[in-house]
C-alpha cells in the first residue's frame, strides 16, 4: 500500500514509462493500473515483443518447412498461436505439420541428437538479449557433432527502436 500511496501522491517532474510487450500492456490494463496513477505518470505502449511482432512470412516459412516429412519444427509455446498468412503453427500442427513445443533451446538439441534421421529447425525468435542462448545452442550442436539442427532466426534489436522513439 505504501507504493500505491507514494505513486498517487507523486509531485515530481512528469514521468513516461514504456512497456515493450503486448502481453504486459494487456495485463497492466486488465489490472486497472493506469487508473491508479496520477496524471504526471504516463504509460506508453512500445514496439511489441519479438513474438507479438513476428511477421506472417516467418510463420509461413516454418509451416512450409514443417510440412516436409523430413523436418521437425521446434519452438516455444508462445509462438504456436502467432498467425501466419493463412494459419498459425498450432493450426498447421492439426493439419500434419510437425511442430514440437519446448521450454529451452537445449531441448531442441536433445531432440535432434535423439533423432538423427530428421532435420530439426528451431524457431529462434527474440531480442538481442536472447542471441547468446542461441549461440550457445549452435556451439553445443557443433561440439556434439549434431548436424541435423538448424535455426530459423527472427531476432530483433531494441536500440534502433528506442533511438527513434527518443528522437520523436
Amino acid at each position: 500500500m505504501k507504493i500505491l500511496e507514494y505513486l498517487q501522491s507523486y509531485d515530481g517532474p512528469p514521468l513516461r514509462f514504456m512497456e515493450v510487450c503486448g502481453t504486459h500492456t494487456a495485463e497492466i490494463h486488465r489490472n486497472g493500473i493506469p487508473a491508479l496513477l496520477p496524471p504526471s505518470i504516463e504509460l506508453v505502449s512500445g514496439p511489441g515483443c519479438p513474438v507479438c511482432v513476428t511477421v506472417s512470412a516467418y510463420i509461413d516459412r516454418l509451416i512450409e518447412l514443417g510440412m516436409n516429412p523430413e523436418n521437425r519444427i521446434v519452438t516455444f509455446g508462445d509462438m504456436l498461436r502467432v498467425p501466419g498468412s493463412s494459419m498459425s503453427l498450432s493450426e498447421a500442427r492439426a493439419k500434419g505439420c510437425s511442430v514440437r513445443m519446448v521450454y529451452s533451446p537445449m531441448d531442441a538439441l536433445r531432440l535432434a541428437k535423439a533423432d538423427p534421421d530428421h532435420g530439426y529447425i528451431f524457431a529462434a525468435v527474440g531480442f538481442e538479449t536472447t542471441t547468446p542462448v542461441y549461440a550457445l545452442l549452435v556451439q553445443e550442436a557443433l561440439e556434439q557433432g549434431v548436424k541435423n539442427l538448424r535455426l530459423l532466426t527472427s531476432l530483433k534489436v531494441m536500440p534502433p527502436a528506442i533511438d527513434w522513439i527518443c528522437a520523436h
